[in-house]
């Protein structure tokens, strides 16, 4: 019995689906984002800064508009409070804003160059990566749902 009264296992969290969820929108999502500069350097026309910064803004106007859009839907069909909702959606917001500033970050560092990064830079991009992940993990937590004899879930 849980502190509701209810056996335990008419209530969990379905964590495939949102382990799922989390790997594909916050781990492609990110790493598309912050590849586009090096891949716009690389493949791009040369010294072309034009079409550069073009590339780079509109791949993350796009990219802030869909996280923004699915991330609200996850939130509004979740099983948590109004509440805790109200802070999920705080806490999208700043993970949004935290790629944004990732992303200019990225447009203004130097090409990298052909031996690749070194062990710092990638220590950096993994903890930011981790960390960004975690935290999206807590944002966007699915709340818990109470299950019924008859559901087949």
């Amino acid at each position: 019995m849980n502190a509701n009264g209810q056996p335990e296992r008419y209530q969990r969290v379905d964590h495939a689906k949102w382990f799922i969820h989390l790997l594909t929108w916050d781990g492609v999502v990110p790493v598309v984002m912050w590849s586009l500069p090096f891949l716009v350097r690389r493949f791009g026309p040369p010294n072309n800064d034009r079409f550069f910064v073009f590339a780079v803004v509109g791949g993350l106007i796009f990219g802030v508009l869909l996280r923004y859009a699915f991330g609200m839907r996850h939130i509004r069909t979740n099983y948590c409070s109004s509440r805790v909702k109200s802070l999920q959606r705080i806490g999208l917001l700043a993970m949004i804003a935290l790629l944004v500033w990732f992303e200019c970050l990225l447009c203004v560092m130097p090409p990298i160059p052909p031996a690749g990064l070194k062990a710092p830079e990638m220590m950096f991009f993994t903890a930011m990566f981790s960390g960004y992940l975690l935290f999206m993990a807590c944002v966007l937590y699915p709340g818990r749902r109470c299950f019924h004899e008859g559901d087949n879930e």
